[in-house]
């Protein structure tokens, strides 16, 4: 079995995918044995020659967009709602929100092994209906100890469990069009950005958050349920094709020294019948590893408390609430353009360099949002989306590429556990900076410090 970083060879090449890596442990059996269920459609899609993995990506980008009630742009819009009717302060909601991000941040790496081992289309049905019970929990809540419940469920399940899912979907249908096909999935993503909010806001004005969070509930059991039983399937072999919709590969020898110096330096090309695998162990070993959890965590925390006193900051640059609400839009918008042209960036640069590009964004949004006023401040959130619009496909795309789809779920999980780890702490950081010193100022160029550091750090990491 070979290992990264088990030689000086392998320590220099800790920045390509290698391609002798061990196989996809687990794997072999449900690939040569796909699930009777499956067999129904593999004879439809040999006719049609259509790659099954292009109707994959739609549904993930549905079970990315159905974990919007646990994400924070969509938790905001019962902010208010859920305060005036719980009694409870601005203080005591956010400790209720802080405490349920932390603790559901522990388990991730627990439940991404699970995934592994029972497979992805068990793993999502299982959790889509946990969300749906989660949101309908979150219904019935009467003080702040049942929130809390409420917040654990949706922010492990929604903001940790559906988004690993759908991100780890892709990644078994997909390699070297793997960046386009995450890059589909986020544009998808930042558009709900951009009309979850306001959707969300006219559900809750019509209605009430009660009985809006009660019908996303009923809305996920009785849609995207049926929807992922009948029309998911793991992986190409299910219905009789290989990743990225290649033609099925002849038995071919090793090859000319050239073409096995040219396989060995590209991390794009992986072969379904020995596909590349690390496990959590020897990810640990490799500098990318670091690099990509270390960004991660630096990105969640920021970004989380930007979006979170979004308009607190907003109104203390004196924009007024009309105006305010355009920055989600604006965001999104800028968000959703970056990553459609994500994937050709990703085949232009290295990663460490698109990582740094968009820390540097990060690092001019929390610039502008401390030196400027008025509607600058606002088209500061623009430029804060292009910097997640990279991100979220370089994160999305990378951890699949480097380190293979055996382990994928524990490997990722451990991310997921360190960025929700970050995004409870950053609003609690501005919040104290808030209380504590004035204004959000000194939070914002600590931030602005942090990510500049970061960003210098990872142009750095790769050069011998």
């Amino acid at each position: 079995m070979s290992r990264v970083a088990a030689s000086p060879a392998s320590r220099a090449m800790e920045f390509e995918f290698v391609s002798h890596a061990t196989s996809a442990r687990g794997l072999e059996v449900r690939h040569d044995h796909p699930s009777a269920g499956a067999m129904a459609t593999v004879g439809e899609a040999q006719q049609s020659e259509r790659f099954y993995g292009w109707l994959m990506v739609p549904l993930a980008t549905l079970v990315m967009i159905s974990s919007a009630p646990g994400q924070t742009y969509g938790f905001m819009r019962f902010n208010s709602s859920i305060r005036e009717s719980l009694s409870l302060t601005q203080t005591d909601l956010s400790a209720t929100y802080l405490l349920a991000t932390l603790c559901a941040a522990i388990p991730l790496s627990y439940l991404g092994a699970l995934s592994d081992r029972y497979g992805l289309k068990r793993s999502l049905l299982t959790a889509v209906a946990a969300m749906a019970g989660a949101c309908l929990l979150a219904s019935t809540v009467q003080d702040a100890s049942t929130l809390f419940v409420a917040c654990l469920g949706l922010r492990m399940i929604g903001a940790g469990l559906l988004s690993l899912l759908a991100t780890n979907t892709l990644a078994a249908w997909f390699d070297k069009k793997l960046p386009f096909a995450c890059g589909i999935m986020q544009f998808g993503m930042a558009a709900s950005m951009a009309l979850v909010p306001v959707s969300l806001m006219l559900l809750i004005g019509a209605v009430g958050w009660r009985t809006a969070y009660a019908a996303i509930g009923i809305g996920l059991l009785v849609g995207l349920l049926p929807l992922l039983v009948i029309a998911y399937r793991e992986r190409p072999s299910d219905v009789g094709q290989r990743i990225d919709g290649e033609p099925a590969a002849h038995h071919r020898g090793p090859g000319s020294t050239k073409e096995r110096a040219n396989a060995r330096h590209s991390f794009r090309l992986v072969d379904e019948d020995h596909p590349p695998s690390l496990n959590l162990q020897e990810a640990l070993r490799t500098r990318m590893f670091w690099l990509l959890l270390i960004a991660t965590g630096v990105w969640s925390l920021i970004g989380t408390g930007l979006i979170f006193h979004l308009e607190s900051l907003l109104q203390a640059h004196r924009l007024a609430a009309s105006h305010t609400a355009w920055a989600t839009p604006l965001m999104a918008v800028s968000m959703a353009v970056m990553q459609l042209a994500s994937s050709t960036l990703i085949d232009r640069f290295a990663i460490r360099k698109l990582i740094s590009g968009a820390l540097l964004c990060t690092a001019i949004t929390c610039t502008i949002l401390a030196t400027a006023g008025g509607f600058l401040a606002l088209a500061a959130y623009a430029v804060f989306g292009v910097g997640q619009g990279l991100m979220t496909v370089v994160s999305s795309a990378s951890w699949a590429q480097y380190f293979g789809p055996a382990h994928l779920g524990r490997i990722r999980g451990t991310s997921m556990t360190v960025g929700i780890s970050c995004s409870a702490m950053g609003p609690l950081i501005m919040g104290a900076s808030a209380d504590a010193l004035g204004g959000f100022n000194p939070s914002l160029w600590l931030f602005t410090a942090v990510a500049i550091i970061i960003a210098l750090g990872s142009r750095l990491l790769g050069r011998n």
